[in-house]
């Protein structure tokens, strides 16, 4: 089957048994493949689950959402372009590329858009200089915005003077590291959850600890 695309739906799903197959089903009726599934919050009432799809040449994006908000008690909170990736990786996996990698941090920002389903990454300094970026991160110079006292939802125009150099209605989430900060930026949204929140701020203050460790 010929690919035009791939898309990220943000789900929320009534903790009821087999509501998630019911999603799957119903998207295999509309010709969607499932490429990968991630809770990102959990609570007694219900989950919040990240899905790839990848969708036939020439089928529309609105058929996955009519095809998910049909199953009763399911709502589709965002669904958004996904540029071509298809692995969600594991934080430990992540963490053990980056420390074998001659360039730790940069493998560290390369790997977090797979890893928390975000657009971009990036790493300040204490003096608001980039010291790495995934691709499409912006270049544009950064304002004096640190430090971070924990972890923190941004504004564009805190780190940035150029008002659209965070990309369009993006989602920004800063977390203290190294001095400086590591930031996400997920654009389009859907906005970052408290349990990314704090899967985040963890993985930063391991990955802080263990180049300390390595030198690096």
């Amino acid at each position: 089957m010929t690919r035009a695309a791939s898309y990220l739906l943000r789900v929320r799903l009534p903790d009821q048994p087999g509501v998630l197959g019911r999603v799957a089903t119903a998207l295999g009726n509309v010709g969607a493949d499932i490429e990968g599934i991630a809770v990102v919050d959990r609570t007694d009432d219900y989950a919040v689950d990240d899905i790839v799809v990848a969708l036939p040449s020439g089928a529309l994006a609105d058929r996955l959402v009519s095809a998910v908000a049909g199953v009763p008690g399911v709502i589709v909170e965002t669904v958004q372009r996904h540029h071509g990736r298809q692995r969600i990786r594991d934080d430990l996996t992540l963490l053990d590329d980056a420390l074998s990698n001659r360039e730790p941090v940069a493998a560290l920002v390369d790997g977090l858009p797979d890893l928390m389903q975000v657009s971009y990454a990036l790493v300040a300094s204490a003096s608001a200089v980039l010291l790495a970026a995934s691709a499409a991160a912006p270049e544009a110079p950064m304002r004096s915005w640190l430090p971070l006292a924990g972890p923190k939802q941004l504004d564009a125009a805190e780190i940035w003077d150029e008002p659209n150099a965070a990309g369009p209605d993006c989602e920004l989430l800063g977390v203290p590291f190294r001095g400086g900060a590591l930031v996400l930026g997920r654009m389009g949204g859907p906005t970052f959850l408290p349990t990314e929140i704090t899967r985040v701020a963890h993985l930063a203050r391991v990955a802080q600890a263990l180049l300390a460790e390595g030198g690096a």
